[in-house]
């Protein structure tokens, strides 16, 4: 019996160093998030501006980069690809980060908050780039990349809504992948195919960042549109805004009502973060004219989209909530060339209607 325990033994080193390597490589993200994320991540950190957006997951970086910041942002902003452009600019002196996501939904809305929440990072002013669709609660405006199991968890621990598809998270369950030799291969393969420098992000001087075909990551989370994009000529963003006019416009066609249960939560996390000493600030986000005007058109099939900005200035005045913006373009004084196709405001025209927060 001793010769066979002396035996197994010899194995050991053998059997730990392949946990190791399982557990530093993490194919699967379950201990340091997905390997490319976490490299963009850690560069974000470090202060640069990087490549590679086309092959990112903005959630998966935001996880890792809520966990991994050493301290919580002062200002934390979220929304869709529209307010994706915000940065540390509009918060002069201040730590911060956009954790807005690309399609963002009503559940990376609640969760883009929970993240840093849950990692004991509570923001001191929270910006909610605020898009109509939130309050819709059609399943074709939820997001296929949004987590709708954090989103169970941050009803449940944080709201304390009763949530059927919440599971608590047992963090013992991902060691057993540790001991499975199929995540150790999973690791090896891993490991020599991020060797190859195509699959990884890139850092760019910030002397280019302006000058790159494709967008850029910056290190306090919003993003640099591709030059083209930015620099497109008026007459084809217009006639993209009118190509999205004349088709249903966008999570909005199948919106009859503002979801109750969506607005009492809504109301519910502005008290409970009003209670924890986190200023709000609401920001909607201007549509193209052609978009404006087509919802005016069709205001029996797009109704919605008007009540939601009345109900979010009824919010603000409730609860002493500065709002900035509006979905009317000509209300905050914006032209056509104010914008890069039917949704995206230029990064001026941002300037012009969120202020420097303070």
């Amino acid at each position: 019996m001793l010769k066979l325990i002396g035996r197994l033994l010899l194995f050991l080193p053998i059997f730990l160093g392949m946990m190791l390597v399982s557990y530093r490589v993490d194919p699967s993200g379950l201990f340091w998030g997905a390997g490319f994320e976490r490299m963009v991540c850690d560069y974000m950190l470090a202060g640069n501006y990087v490549d590679g957006y086309q092959q990112l997951d903005g959630r998966e970086l935001n996880k890792i980069y809520a966990r991994e910041c050493e301290n919580a942002p002062q200002v934390l902003v979220n929304g869709s690809s529209r307010t994706l452009q915000i940065d540390s600019s509009f918060a002069p002196g201040k730590s911060f980060y956009n954790v807005s996501n690309v399609g963002a939904d009503v559940y990376d809305f609640f969760n883009s908050y929970y993240i840093f929440e849950k990692e004991g990072k509570v923001p001191e002013i929270f910006v909610m780039g605020i898009d109509p669709w939130i309050f819709n609660d059609g399943e074709e405006n939820i997001d296929k990349r949004s987590d709708s199991a954090m989103f169970a968890r941050f009803l449940a621990e944080t709201m304390g809504y009763e949530s059927p598809q919440y599971t608590p998270e047992n963090q013992m369950e991902k060691y057993k992948a540790l001991l499975d030799p199929s995540y150790f291969q999973a690791s090896v393969d891993t490991y020599f195919r991020n060797k190859d420098s195509s699959s990884q992000p890139e850092i760019v001087p910030p002397e280019d960042i302006y000058s790159r075909d494709d967008i850029i990551k910056s290190p306090d989370g919003s993003i640099v549109y591709d030059l083209n994009f930015r620099t497109r000529n008026q007459e084809i963003a217009d006639g993209d805004a009118l190509t999205a006019a004349n088709n249903d416009l966008l999570r909005l066609s199948d919106f009859d009502r503002l979801d109750p249960y969506y607005t009492q939560l809504f109301e519910d996390f502005i008290v409970y973060l009003q209670s924890k000493g986190v200023e709000i600030i609401f920001f909607l986000p201007s549509y193209h004219h052609y978009l404006y005007w087509e919802a005016q058109d069709n205001i029996e099939k797009y109704h919605c989209l008007f009540e939601v900005e009345d109900y979010i200035k009824q919010m603000g005045a409730k609860y002493n909530i500065a709002v900035y913006g509006s979905y009317n373009p000509d209300a905050v004084g914006l032209t056509n060339r104010d914008f890069m196709d039917g949704l995206h405001m230029r990064y001026e025209a941002l300037k012009k209607v969120l202020p420097v927060i303070e």
